[in-house]
């Protein structure tokens, strides 16, 4: 992915990445509601306890993946630093307003 070149694109691909990086963690999240959701059933049972155990590895995995992926589109895609300008012109609009 280092053949983005302008900031532009640069900024698009970290955006594009981002974005992937929060489905990531949305479905991990998903999956461990659905695990913690497992074990609020009445009358748990071995089966149903190795399922909600399932679902926990299969969350812990997929969150780990989206901290790897997150370390990886850092080093990849490092955030664009603002110019001096734009840092001068956005101080004296918070300024403004305050």
């Amino acid at each position: 992915m280092k053949e983005c070149s302008t900031p532009a694109q640069i900024k698009a691909c970290r955006a594009l990445a981002l974005e992937r990086n929060r489905q990531l963690f949305e479905n991990a999240h998903a999956l461990n509601r659905a695990a913690n959701a497992a074990l609020e059933v009445e009358n748990l049972d071995f089966e149903q306890f190795e399922h909600y155990r399932a679902l926990r590895k299969k969350a812990d995995l997929m969150f780990e993946d989206a901290i790897d992926h997150l370390c990886v589109l850092n080093e990849d895609f490092p955030p664009i630093p603002m110019s001096s300008q734009k840092t001068v012109e956005s101080r004296r609009q918070l300024e403004a307003t305050v």
